[in-house]
């Protein structure tokens, strides 16, 4: 049977300009669009963030977070003692979720950047290599990720190895042992 499928091939639709017609409501990213189209159309200065700006648009991940949200993130940088169970964290993690473009695999690497010694990454491959199970995106909440990190983070220690480089390694691993996604 599951070789029936692979044999299947899936057939698709071609445009044909004789008789179909282009008349859809193209909309991704409006406000996005708008500003990147002013920013780049003819100019001369552009620079590398405006390509990775374009990216970002491409893959549909424009972010949008509350001053709020930004406040809570600067406090918790500033914040020397932090810990994984901290109600700020909490609290930041749960703001970043909730905020366009960010779910938990972004707020984690946000995170990561702001704290490395604290927040690893969490992703389908490392979660994959570290746990032999495969999560899938309505399924990443915070307890998951809190319970995440403080495995990478006992991974750590029993490794004697930075918690930065764990993710990164869990990554690899899985990259080397499981293949694809």
């Amino acid at each position: 049977m599951a070789e029936e499928k692979k044999k299947s091939k899936r057939t698709y639709k071609k445009f044909s300009a004789e008789s179909d017609a282009l008349n859809f409501n193209f909309s991704n990213n409006d406000k996005e669009t708008a500003e990147l189209h002013a920013k780049l159309n003819g100019s001369t200065s552009i620079t590398e963030d405006d390509l990775r700006r374009v990216s970002l648009w491409k893959l549909d991940r424009v972010l949008s977070v509350s001053s709020n949200t930004l406040k809570k993130l600067n406090e918790l940088s500033a914040n020397t003692d932090v810990k994984l169970r901290d109600d700020l964290v909490k609290e930041v993690i749960e703001n970043l979720v909730i905020s366009q473009g960010i779910g938990f695999p972004m707020a984690s690497a946000i995170l990561k950047f702001i704290k490395p010694s604290v927040f690893p990454i969490i992703d389908v491959r490392a979660y994959r290599a570290l746990t032999g199970k495969k999560p899938h995106h309505a399924t990443y909440d915070y307890d998951k990720y809190i319970e995440y990190a403080e495995q990478v983070s006992e991974l750590s220690k029993v490794l004697k190895r930075p918690l930065s480089e764990i993710d990164e390694q869990l990554y690899c691993y899985d990259q080397a042992h499981n293949g694809e996604i």
